[in-house]
């Protein structure tokens, strides 16, 4: 065997090995299984592990905007004529969140900590000041009151709301709604003996301050299970409604996600502001800051009617109290204040709430809630949380004020809590899905450097070939003469000579 022929053979016997093996591998995923189960190691909430520290504080900057709604016809609503509103905002805050009190339990299986958050007001992301700028809207705590005090208690309520001069409606700074103001009623109220607070405010006591203590799973016995919520304030179930499907706490928080994440899965976040666990489902494939992500969002049925999604018959308050699509009451939870909430401007609601309100316009882009998170590591990219604060306002019986109103689904304000992945995040998950894929897709390398072979050996087996026919070609048989020579015993005598070229 010639040099040539053995190394022929020995390119032929590794483009083989490596096609084969590589299409093995390829079959079998053995490598991105491998990277996967890295992953599922490395992505757990214990100390030392890549995300541990961006769970309790996370670089990316939140920000919080609020838009009001500002009635611009109050006394025509009193007559009960249609209410015109007009919105107002963004105020727009800094929200810096970190994980409190952080403390490991049952051997790093499961983790405690408080979801601390504060907030700053950005000037310059608002278009205005909100110690000066007035809001007319709903006033909450007379219809907190009013809902809470009927029948014969309605007669004593009358003369404190005369005393105090308290409307249905009333005008107020951004600041004193948002963080607290000490309501007249409230104050009168609370002197004579109940047990009422004398501070009113949307986002009362929720400035420096935690939802209350969650322990969560770490991730490290199943990947499935990392951040999952064990229990919220000690309890696996909430009191509020009336089935245990309805009561359930599941998923996360929604600061955080399992790797590895399918189009297929349904994603449970728990709200504490809800109060109740909602769920969201994929919509499309997005990308941020040249990282792929999967769009999940909330369908309709989240908040649909009993009617479309017999699940929700739970959160009716009562049997006659189940309100449409669209709209949740979640009154048991805000000690029994009428209040309703939704998405923004009705968003994916019945007609009849929005058509209730001039000034209402839901659109997806502007009122959608939605998490963008990449599928391999289930970091955030982007996401947006959007929910309406509403008052639930109608004819109460002993309450002259009320009389000619109609039972109407009110908006209050509506907030936008949003973050986008910082430039430095964005590269280090890039980073890492490089070489997750790069390490997944190495038998793709094999079966491509055995394709390499593979032309090589073709290409030595055609020039091989080339070679032998040369060779024929320069060696043949011709005469000694152009007349063949007579041989009287053994006929024409041939001889064997060098073909020249002609």
């Amino acid at each position: 065997m010639t040099r040539r022929s053995c190394a022929i053979y020995t390119v032929g016997a590794i483009c083989a090995l490596l096609l084969v093996s590589g299409i093995a591998l390829m079959v079998a995923q053995v490598f991105r299984n491998l990277m996967h189960k890295r992953l599922k190691k490395e992505i757990v909430l214990v100390e030392g592990s890549r995300v541990f520290e961006s769970w309790k504080a996370p670089p990316p900057p939140v920000f919080m905007e609020f838009f009001f709604f500002n009635v611009t016809n109050v006394e025509e609503v009193l007559k009960g004529e249609k209410p015109e509103v007009n919105q107002i905002g963004p105020y727009t805050y800094r929200e810096y969140r970190y994980k409190d009190n952080v403390t490991m339990l049952d051997n790093n299986t499961k983790v405690s900590a408080y979801n601390a958050k504060s907030f700053v007001f950005l000037r310059d992301k608002s278009v205005g000041d909100p110690d000066v700028d007035n809001i007319t809207t709903v006033n909450i705590p007379l219809w907190a009151a009013m809902n809470k005090a009927q029948g014969y208690k309605s007669f004593f309520l009358n003369f404190m709301i005369t005393g105090t001069k308290s409307r249905p409606f009333t005008t107020r700074t951004v600041q004193k709604l948002l963080w607290g103001y000490e309501d007249a009623l409230l104050n009168r109220i609370a002197s004579s003996g109940t047990d009422v607070e004398r501070v009113f405010g949307l986002m009362y006591k929720k400035n420096e301050s935690s939802d209350g203590e969650f322990v969560f799973h770490t991730g490290t016995q199943n990947y499935l299970d990392y951040a999952r919520i064990e229990t919220y304030k000690g309890e696996r179930m909430l009191k509020y409604w009336s089935t245990n499907e309805s009561n359930s706490i599941l998923g996360s928080d929604g600061s955080a996600f399992h790797p590895l994440l399918n189009k297929s899965e349904r994603l449970y976040v728990f709200s504490p502001d809800l109060c109740r666990t909602i769920y969201m489902e994929f919509e499309k494939d997005v990308e941020v800051k040249g990282v792929p992500a999967y769009r999940f969002t909330p369908p309709r049925s989240v908040l649909a009617s009993k009617e479309e999604n017999p699940a929700n018959e739970g959160f009716c308050v009562t049997p006659k109290e189940c309100l449409g699509t669209g709209v949740l009451k979640v009154s048991p939870c805000r000690q029994g204040a009428p209040v309703v909430a939704s998405f923004p401007h009705f968003y994916l609601g019945e007609d009849k709430y929005i058509e209730a309100i001039g000034g209402m316009s839901p659109q997806r882009h502007h009122h959608q809630t939605f998490l963008d998170l990449n599928p391999t590591t289930g970091v955030i990219v982007r996401a947006s949380k959007r929910a309406q604060v509403n008052i639930l306002i109608n004819r109460i019986s002993g309450y002259p004020d009320t009389k000619s109103l109609k039972e109407t689904i009110f908006p209050v304000m509506f907030l936008n809590e949003s973050v986008e992945i910082d430039d430095a995040s964005a590269a280090k998950v890039n980073k890492l899905l490089m070489i997750v894929n790069v390490g997944s897709n190495f038998p793709l390398i094999i079966v491509g450097l055995g394709g390499i072979m593979l032309i090589v050996f073709i290409v030595l087996l055609i020039r091989a070939h080339q070679q032998k026919t040369t060779n024929e070609e320069d060696t043949s048989y011709s005469p000694v003469n152009t007349k063949e020579k007579d041989d009287s015993q053994n006929g024409n005598y041939i001889g064997m000579t060098t073909k020249t070229e002609q």
